[in-house]
């Protein structure tokens, strides 16, 4: 990886993702940051460039979805990763078309979620 500090946004309900991300980027120039409400993550977005914000759809998936259309609307572009559960695997084409860039279930690894935070900056 170059020497550019890449940041990474995470909205989720509980610490999860963002500590396992931290850890998985330890030896990158890489900053993990977490909000846990669309305002939050609106304002943050608004204030900091993100290369990556990562969604847990289970932490507000009504909020997330017009969160979504919003940033297709207004032409907002960071690349999106939507974890889903396994119930909610039926709407990942939904969550595509409305701009997720990639689309995963909880069970994704950590190590998982840090190669697509990579393949999304590395696309970009």
């Amino acid at each position: 990886m170059s020497e550019q500090t890449r940041h990474v946004i995470v909205f989720e309900s509980q610490p999860s993702w963002e500590p396992e991300l931290q850890r998985q980027f330890l030896d990158d120039n890489v900053r993990v940051g977490a909000c846990r409400s669309v305002k939050d993550l609106d304002q943050r977005l608004a204030h900091q460039a993100y290369d990556v914000c990562v969604i847990d759809l289970s932490a507000d998936l009504a909020g997330l979805l017009r969160w979504l259309g919003d940033q297709q609307d207004h032409g907002a572009r960071v690349a999106t990763l939507a974890i889903a559960t396994e119930e909610q695997q039926s709407l990942e084409w939904h969550v595509r078309e409305l701009g997720a860039t990639a689309f995963a279930t909880e069970y994704v690894t950590g190590n998982q979620l840090a190669a697509m935070c990579r393949k999304q900056w590395n696309e970009y």
